[in-house]
């Protein structure tokens, strides 16, 4: 997968917009609040390279999707990278109205309002290709348990994968962290979706045999889907879904939802 650091140049420049904005930028409509995964999560979020330096400007599907379906004058949109596990608790507490690129659980089914999906990941284990030169054959996560420690990022779920949440599940923060970890010996497996994992090395420059990784898709799961959560709290939870959902709609029935996720992935 290989995505753009300027794609959509018809777009709108889409800058990060803190929490307190510039008065001669707010426009006069319904204020939104949407939050993104500070550590990126490419393709989809991440902060935009200038001359290989990480800029505080955010681009990526996520943001490029956002700012073609909640336009001025009826929407005032402000889009906030943070921590992921604050993102999910001000969503929850109606501090910010919504979050992106979000998978579903029992749980998060309960404290928040889930768009329709607009995308599909992956389920997958990165490892250390000389540790398992053949693969790996496993029919579930708990296998790989009995094999060695398991690892995953603070804050993300893991259900789609199969994940046993009885299990011990040692924390990273954030992806770049994965192949480090991995040679350190602190996880002989790391929990990941592959696209997602794709994107963070290609970020970096980087491809999986510079470190000497190997991926392999979660066997018996099927593609994961990935929604916007609303805070059951915001004023404006309706409004937003309605139109999240139809927008969606639109843009897949016309092919310019696909158009749109291929400026940022070659597959």
């Amino acid at each position: 997968m290989k995505f753009t650091l300027y794609p959509f140049a018809a777009f709108l420049t889409v800058m990060l917009i803190s929490p307190v904005s510039n008065a001669k930028d707010e426009l006069n409509g319904i204020p939104l609040k949407i939050c993104v995964e500070e550590s990126e999560f490419p393709p989809f979020n991440y902060f935009s390279r200038i001359d290989g330096r990480k800029s505080h400007n955010s681009d990526g599907y996520d943001i490029q999707l956002l700012y073609r379906l909640f336009t001025p004058p009826r929407w005032q949109l402000h889009i906030i990278a943070l921590p992921w596990p604050r993102c999910m608790l001000e969503v929850e507490l109606g501090k910010i109205d919504a979050a992106m690129s979000a998978s579903a659980n029992p749980e998060r089914r309960r404290k928040f309002l889930l768009s329709r999906s607009y995308y599909h990941l992956t389920p997958g284990v990165v490892f250390l290709k000389q540790r398992f030169p053949k693969g790996l054959k496993f029919n579930s996560l708990t296998e790989l348990t009995r094999i060695g420690t398991v690892c995953g990022i603070r804050g993300f779920n893991y259900h789609h994968f199969g994940w046993n949440n009885s299990l011990p599940l040692s924390l990273s923060k954030d992806l770049p962290l994965i192949p480090e970890l991995l040679q350190r010996g602190r996880c002989d497996f790391f929990l990941a979706r592959l696209e997602v994992f794709s994107g963070t090395l290609k970020l970096m420059k980087r491809n999986p045999q510079d470190f000497g990784l190997a991926t392999q898709a979660v066997p018996h799961t099927r593609p994961e889907p990935f929604y916007m959560l609303v805070s059951r709290q915001s004023p404006h939870k309706m409004a937003l879904l309605e139109e999240f959902n139809s927008g969606v709609t639109l843009l897949e029935k016309s092919g310019e939802l696909q158009l749109l996720l291929q400026a940022f992935t070659d597959h």
